[in-house]
């Protein structure tokens, strides 16, 4: 683990804070260059990146303090100094920004789909900086293991699933994922309606189920360790919900597809038996 990148005299730099910044820099450089290929104002997407980031950095912070408020107390320099004391939550994170997104969205009247779309590339990176730096920072604990890629954290004499490191790797995935499948989804049949919002769904959706897969890997307390299983497998039928609706397909008409296919498929085996 490397908490801290270097000190020099009483500055110190946090490896936690400073991937962060470089996390957010980068995240906000790509939702800019995309939103001025809409044709938005450059000002006002600065005031988006802003806000977003304002909003949802105070909300996930607000929300992992609430969560583990026996490490903070009433202690209000723990709660602002995020590089000494680190720490954020996914979901308030996720809240404070989708909010913000939805307010622009009706403030500048462009289509919230369409630019969930555009964002769902740079929160993608940030996410990566941020899984990053909680590894470096050696938070997010996850099980004891004996496999190879366990590892010690400061304080812990055991090898231990590294989630974060876990879930930077899945999110570049998912991040060169969207990238190929931006060019190519429009050309696809099945999704009917052709509608913004294909790129973010898949993109939560992915992300959704395997947090789900990993939160079965953290070492949290019991209750709060089920409010991540269960959050994250809502979120994933949540927004694998969404993509079905927003596909213009009809749930009757592929009922009655697939009970046709089956038949057809059991009448040929049957025949196949006779001859």
């Amino acid at each position: 683990m490397l908490p801290v990148l270097f000190s020099i005299g009483s500055l110190t730099v946090y490896s936690f804070g400073f991937l962060l910044a470089v996390g957010f820099f980068l995240a906000s450089f790509i939702i800019w260059r995309r939103f001025r290929e809409l044709g938005l104002k450059e000002e006002k997407t600065i005031d988006f990146l802003l806000s977003a980031g304002f909003w949802g950095l105070l909300l996930a912070r607000v929300t992992y303090i609430l969560t583990n408020f026996e490490q903070f107390g009433f202690n209000i320099t723990s709660w602002l100094l995020l590089g000494r004391y680190p720490g954020l939550s996914l979901w308030g994170g996720v809240l404070g920004f989708c909010l913000v997104l939805l307010s622009f969205s009706r403030k500048e009247k462009w289509e919230f789909w369409r630019l969930a779309d555009e964002v769902s590339f740079g929160i993608l990176l940030f996410l990566i900086f941020s899984q990053i730096a909680c590894f470096f920072d050696g938070c997010s604990l996850g099980k004891p293991t004996e496999m190879f890629w366990g590892v010690y954290f400061p304080g812990s004499l055991l090898r231990r699933q590294p989630v974060s490191l876990l879930t930077a790797i899945v999110c570049f995935m998912i991040w060169f994922f969207i990238i190929w499948l931006e060019r190519h989804w429009r050309l696809w049949e099945w999704y009917q309606s052709q509608a913004d919002g294909f790129i973010s769904l898949t993109f939560l959706s992915l992300f959704f189920g395997s947090n789900f897969l990993l939160a079965f890997l953290k070492d949290s307390k019991l209750y709060f360790y089920w409010i991540e299983i269960i959050l994250s497998f809502l979120g994933l039928v949540l927004m694998l919900g969404l993509f079905y609706y927003r596909s213009g397909r009809k749930l009757n008409e592929d009922l009655a597809f697939l009970i046709k296919r089956k038949s057809n498929e059991k009448e040929k085996k049957e025949n196949q038996k006779k001859n």
